[in-house]
């Protein structure tokens, strides 16, 4: 099968979810029936992999950010990742303890800035932390405040 050059080069350039490739030819213009054929061509020659792609995602986001489970789950919705397929990788005891971590990073540079606790707690949870994360991220620097060592 013959793919068009622009839509080739927007896999190619990085990993793509189907969703996202499909809305691209969509704005080239190309015609249903041929999407659905390079879609499946991209996908049985293994350039597109949605299960792939979201593992990736989730590995991304731990190395290099700091998110809740909620966030990382509401970026894969949005680029058209199946919602079964994102709870699988989402939802781990992997991710769990990297929001715990990341809720208690963040928590420590808003406390650091001299926001109140209570303030500090709406914050990680308006960011779609889980409470729990939270709860053990204050508790933290409660403990911190305590003995006045807030670094």
């Amino acid at each position: 099968m013959i793919i068009d050059d622009k839509l080739m080069n927007y896999v190619l350039y990085k990993m793509r979810t189907i969703a996202e490739v499909r809305r691209k030819a969509q704005t080239l213009k190309l015609q249903d029936e041929y999407i659905d054929d390079a879609i499946e061509y991209l996908i049985e020659a293994g350039y597109l992999d949605d299960d792939n792609y979201c593992k990736k995602y989730v590995e991304n986001v731990i190395r290099l950010k700091n998110a809740s489970r909620t966030e990382i789950k509401n970026d894969l919705l949005r680029k058209g990742v199946n919602e079964d397929t994102i709870d699988k990788y989402v939802y781990t005891d992997i991710t769990l303890d990297f929001e715990e971590e990341s809720a208690k990073i963040l928590a420590k540079k808003k406390f650091k800035l001299g926001t109140e606790l209570l303030k500090v707690k709406k914050y990680l949870l308006s960011k779609g932390y889980a409470y729990d994360s939270v709860s053990k991220a204050i508790d933290n620097l409660g403990d911190l405040n305590d003995n006045n060592i807030v670094e």
